[in-house]
């Protein structure tokens, strides 16, 4: 009996310790990468604001290049929507939509994935003047 009652005990602590350990682990995250490009800033502004260009340099869209994208709206507007669906294992399905644009400055998005997971998150892109040729773009997401 007091075999048992120290492996009941033993158990207990064994599954407590990843619950208590939870309690203190950081649940939320913040990525951010940013990128000089020499261009003026208008122009690299007019670029990033198109959904539809960011399969020539999204590191998901080059995961996959046969990835299925559909879009609703117009590029480049509040509302536009980016759908993708993809079997590969780190891109899955999900789709972005722009909702909001301070003109020349950042675009705001919600990047809302679907499969392998579910979750909703918001994301942006900001370009920064530094020069007259020469814009810092910084992208980020949390959640």
């Amino acid at each position: 009996m007091k075999v048992f009652k120290n492996l009941l005990i033993g158990l207990a602590v064994i599954i407590a310790i990843p619950l208590v350990a939870a309690l203190f682990v950081e649940k939320d995250y913040n990525v951010q990468r940013q990128i000089m490009i020499n261009k003026p800033n208008q122009e690299v502004f007019d670029y990033v604001k198109l959904l539809k260009n960011q399969d020539y340099y999204s590191k998901w869209a080059s995961m996959d290049p046969n990835m299925v994208k559909t879009y609703s709206g117009t590029d480049g507007t509040v509302g536009f929507v980016s759908h993708w669906e993809s079997d590969h294992e780190e891109v899955g399905w999900g789709e972005q939509e722009i909702i909001k644009i301070t003109e020349g400055e950042r675009i705001d998005f919600e990047l809302r994935f679907l499969k392998p997971f579910e979750a909703t998150e918001p994301a942006f892109i900001t370009t920064t003047v530094m020069n007259d040729h020469e814009t810092k773009v910084v992208w980020g997401f949390s959640g």
